[in-house]
């Protein structure tokens, strides 16, 4: 199997511009994580210039960014089945990775926490904003560790 493949290539067509349905895709991926983003901050936003609003609603808006999150996760298992074994091994190892990792950081802060450590800009926990992120970030980790292993 060539690079063009992984590139999102359409070989049976001149040019590297053809956007083939893999390429598509990803973008559908990457635009429900784009929303679940944008929908995150709004709802911060909202939450601070309305303090006076209801422990309900402020609870209800700050999960709102699950709603996003769950068609990206459905989105993601897609593409998951789209791909070869191996493409689907390296993404699973790297998701597992960043999925007990972002555990492991989250317990490590609320054992801080509740033993009166002052991490004071982490006194909530990562928050989903904050796991959001540790995942991201150690998903790339694991998917260039995945990629070493398998080269």
């Amino acid at each position: 199997m060539g690079n063009s493949n992984l590139l999102g290539r359409n070989e049976n067509q001149p040019g590297c511009a053809a956007i083939t349905r893999p390429l598509r895709r990803s973008l559908e991926l990457n635009a429900w994580l784009a929303l679940t983003t944008a929908t995150y901050v709004v709802a911060l936003l909202l939450m601070k210039h309305h303090p006076d609003w209801s422990p309900g609603w402020k609870a209800t808006l700050t999960l709102t960014p699950i709603l996003p999150g769950l068609l990206y996760l459905r989105k993601g298992i897609q593409l998951l089945r789209e791909m070869d074994e191996l493409q689907r091994r390296i993404q699973f190892e790297a998701w597992l990775f960043a999925a007990f990792g972002t555990v492991i950081v989250n317990t490590v802060i609320n054992v801080f926490n509740a033993q009166g450590l002052d991490v004071k800009w982490l006194e909530h926990g990562l928050e989903v904003g904050g796991t959001y992120l540790t995942m991201l970030i150690l998903w790339s980790v694991g998917i260039v560790i995945a990629n070493l292993r398998y080269r």
